[in-house]
């Protein structure tokens, strides 16, 4: 606390500056040596082997044990408050006698009630919500740098802190405060080794040699290195690269704004630039004041007893504080006013408590003037404002010469203003009407912790600006217990199924409907049929879905619904169809959100960043699929095609709210959308059962899905008017939507999203490609695991055993597992799917160049993130080859 750059001489020294007279012979100051012995180098390994040997028993003390030593310390200290602040004022030279008593009883009395019932060895925190514990450990050996400033109750405050966290210390003190510093430290030993504390926790280097603190700085018995002083020896700490903690110089500004509390304000900048005639870094430097009462401040100063120098006097104190450079004269530290003025050559009244330098408000001239900077004496700086910025423009120039981190105050009773000087001024302690030299130091005019040791930051080279207590002397070890998060499993409220379900229309009230369609299904006459069955005549059609929409298909339908302002929304087709009245509800409902916002990468569902809106919706959604296949009337996720890429959109409020299962509307579906999306529910099935998110729940849906698929598929083929069969796969497509919709699937899908977006294959179809070489992939011992808390071991080939077992029976797993695999082989083939990319017609010279960003577009694909294995980059490369060519993948 305070400067470096103080011209650091003794009293006697000071005295003779004073008087214009030669200082005292060298034999009568610390003097630093050419070089330090080799023999006091070895001393000085004795002191810290000993303070190590200190900080091992320290260790195996109890909590008990270590309030014991800190309460019998903090009572020592208390009862030689008066003793040290007379040995300080004797050794140094400046200061005031009753306000060091008071520093003693802060660093004693005040941080013995902060640390009261603290706990600072073991267990000290149990977390039973997020089955945290935290556990402390002390650090080891602390080298404890003290100034000149406040030599005793630094000392009494981090002697007693170290003993709080089981550390031992070395004290190096100034040069010039060292009998301070040993006083201290014998009078907290004496009564801590009487209880208990380890001999050698707490010891004194007192050597002036700046040699034995650069040794030390770089000793390797040293863990630690605790400084308070000033920008010099802070980097010196800093440099040393060990951990630490660097308190530096403070400069702090104080603005009185208009709606303050003036004579209150003014008392309290009295008492704390008073306080140990300003020898303390947090003390006001620089007094900014609104213009309208600027005049009403000065008088209330000068009746309170303060003195308004002339320019001449200004030029006197400023001579002799700040003649000699970038040095302070150490004379002009810690002196009544009226006695550095009289050093400095003028006088004034006796009982003057500060000296007010009027400083300019042009802030370049401001900038230059000397008394700017930090002032360790009762010299405070007036700056007249015209207005809250200039003021807050002043408070940030005023740290920015040596005060940045430390300490500011605003006086004002306007919430704004102190919001803006908060905003605006980089210091680690924002006081807001209290004084900054005792309100700095916690637990008197505030709540803030009680400190010698006031963090500055980043700002003044240290690495927090917080006031400095015993949390920040502990090493906290974490033991985090592994957390099973809770899954869910939903489905829409309403889901109608079998034959004749489009009727349920009829019970849906409203006043403007949508039709939401394609082409194909408009001229089947599906949108005819379903406007029969709506309670409305205000019936609007959009047909212009196409497979895979983009984005520009989804705005065209938001302009419609815009427009047509509906209180109902049907989508009837396949799953670009619903995919693509999913997204048009959202943008319609809310036409600030950005498709790139919703779709953002993510790797836990829970954690994503993007910001679905989470409001009830204002337009209902029935989705009613005419194919078997996509499950998107049940589910959370819509895919919209951007260029070449598939984006995926994923969040229940995409769930339509109603779904009409009617199998009807498949039987005069296509053969091969009725193939192709029947082995898209397949895929749903055998990729939600394995996924990292898979529950009883989901398992159940997809193990029923599958066998339907199994069975019905082949059927529907046979015969396409089969109704039976169409049933079964309306109903399994929508129970693997329901199991997908809750466990999602995995990197079948992801590489079938980056082939069919690029080479315009159809979506089962690409499945299909890939389906039997990831079950074979996700089935062999993974080369990376997924992480995933709930999946604690990796049992995706069991579960595809289970799965076969149901389905195709088996005496032991891998047979069941051996008869799924064969089984969805032979159903392909069944159906005449094909069964490479190279026989959809890819031509060979056009995959390989497309072959990277395929990888890429695969690996960053959503799906991937529940898969049960983690797809390295060159697995999915290799998938994708032999996805080209046809065949089994090996995984290796």
């Amino acid at each position: 606390m305070g400067k470096s750059d103080v011209d650091v001489r003794p009293a006697a020294a000071a005295e003779a500056v004073a008087k214009h007279e030669p200082p005292p012979s060298p034999a009568t100051s610390p003097a630093t040596p050419a070089g330090t012995t080799d023999e006091r180098l070895h001393e000085v390994d004795v002191v810290v082997d000993r303070a190590a040997e200190a900080a091992r028993a320290f260790r195996l003390l109890d909590q008990q044990q270590v309030d014991a030593i800190v309460a019998a310390m903090a009572r020592a200290g208390i009862r030689a408050a008066a003793e040290l602040a007379t040995l300080a004022i004797e050794e140094t030279g400046f200061g005031v006698f009753e306000d060091k008593v008071v520093k003693n009883y802060v660093a004693t009395e005040f941080l013995s009630d902060y640390l009261r019932d603290k706990r600072s060895v073991g267990v000290i925190e149990e977390d039973v919500e997020r089955n945290i514990v935290r556990v402390a450990e002390p650090i080891g050996v602390l080298l404890a740098i003290t100034p000149v400033t406040n030599p005793t109750s630094t000392v009494l405050y981090k002697a007693i802190v170290a003993a709080k966290t089981r550390n031992a210390i070395i004290f190096r003190p100034s040069p010039y405060a060292i009998r301070s510093c040993e006083r201290s430290v014998a009078v907290l030993r004496e009564a801590a080794e009487a209880v208990g504390m380890p001999l050698g926790a707490l010891q004194v280097v007192p050597d002036a040699a700046h040699d034995v603190t650069h040794y030390l700085f770089k000793h390797p018995g040293v863990d630690f290195i605790w400084v308070t002083g000033g920008p010099k020896i802070v980097a010196l700490a800093n440099a040393a690269g060990k951990p630490g903690l660097s308190v530096g110089p403070g400069n702090a500004p104080t603005y009185i704004h208009h709606t303050a509390d003036i004579p209150g304000a003014v008392v309290d900048i009295l008492i704390s630039k008073t306080f140990d005639a300003s020898v303390i870094c947090p003390a006001e430097q620089t007094c900014i004041v609104d213009d309208e009462v600027y005049d009403e401040v000065q008088d209330e100063f000068l009746r309170m007893g303060a003195h308004l120098l002339t320019g001449e006097q200004v030029g006197q104190l400023v001579q002799f504080a700040f003649g000699d450079g970038d040095k302070v004269n150490m004379a002009a530290l810690g002196q009544p006013a009226a006695e550095l003025a009289a050093r400095s050559g003028f006088s004034v009244p006796p009982l003057t408590k500060i000296l007010l330098a009027p400083l300019p408000a042009d802030l370049e001239q401001l900038a230059s003037h000397p008394l700017l900077q930090e002032k360790l004496m009762p010299v405070l700086g007036l700056v007249r404002s015209p207005d809250v910025p200039h003021a807050v423009q002043v408070a940030v120039l005023v740290t920015e010469h040596g005060g940045l981190g430390h300490t500011s105050a605003v006086y004002a009773r306007d919430a704004a203003v102190v919001d803006l000087f908060a905003a605006s001024v980089r210091t680690g302690r924002i006081l807001v009407n209290a004084p900054t030299a005792v309100g700095a130091l916690g637990g008197v005019y505030n709540n803030l912790t009680p400190t010698f040791s006031l963090g500055c930051g980043t700002w003044g080279g240290s690495v927090t600006t917080e006031n400095v207590n015993y949390e920040q002397l502990l090493n906290i070890k974490t033991v985090s217990h592994r957390r099973t998060p809770s899954q869910w499993f939903r489905v829409p409220s309403n889901t109608f199924f079998n034959a004749g379900a489009l009727d349920n229309l009829r019970d849906l009230d409203c006043e403007v409907a949508v039709v939401v369609t394609d082409a194909a299904n408009e001229a089947r006459g599906v949108t005819d049929m379903v406007r029969s069955k709506l309670r409305t005549s205000h019936v609007h059609v959009f047909s212009e879905v196409v497979p895979e929409p983009d984005e520009e298909t989804i705005r065209r339908g938001v302009a419609m619904l815009e427009k047509t302002q509906p209180d109902l929304l049907v989508a009837v087709g396949g799953g670009s169809v619903l995919d693509a009245a999913k997204a048009m509800r959202l943008f319609f409902e809310h036409p600030d959100r950005r498709l790139e916002d919703l779709t953002v990468p993510f790797l836990d569902p829970r954690k994503r960043m993007a910001d679905f809106p989470r409001e009830p919706h204002t337009v209902r959604l029935v989705a009613v699929p005419t194919t078997s296949g996509t499950g998107s009337e049940v589910s959370p996720a819509a895919v919209v095609t951007v260029g070449e890429r598939k984006e995926t959109l994923v969040d229940y409020c995409l769930v339509p709210d109603v779904a009409i299962v009617d199998p009807l509307l498949t039987l005069s579906m296509p053969e091969s959308v009725t193939l192709d999306s029947g082995i898209d529910a397949l895929t749903h099935a055998l990729e939600a059962v394995v996924s990292i998110f898979a529950s009883p729940y989901t398992d159940a849906f997809c193990v029923q899905a599958a066998r339907l698929i199994f069975d019905a598929l082949p059927r529907v083929l046979d015969d396409p008017a089969d109704l039976a069969a169409r049933t079964d796969m309306a109903n399994a497509a929508t129970l693997a939507g329901l199991a997908f919709s809750n466990a999602f699937v995995g990197t079948n899908h992801a590489l079938a999203h980056a082939v069919g977006a690029r080479f315009h294959i159809a979506h089962g179809r690409a499945n299909g490609v890939f389906l039997p070489l990831v079950l074979r992939y996700n089935a062999e011992l993974p080369t990376k695991f997924m992480p995933a808390p709930g999946y604690s071991a990796y049992i995706a080939p069991q579960k595809y055993a289970q799965l076969g077992r149901v389905v195709f029976g088996g005496s032991d797993p891998a047979e069941s597992r051996r008869r799924l695999f064969e089984g969805v082989e032979a159903l392909l083939d069944r159906l005449g799917m094909p069964r490479s990319l190279q026989e959809l017609g890819v031509d060979e010279q056009e995959f390989e160049q497309a072959l990277p960003t395929l990888a890429m577009t695969a690996f960053q694909d959503l799906s991937n993130r529940t898969n049960p294995r983690m797809p390295l980059l060159k697995e999915i490369v290799e998938l994708l080859r032999t996805g080209f060519v046809g065949g089994r993948v090996d995984a290796h």
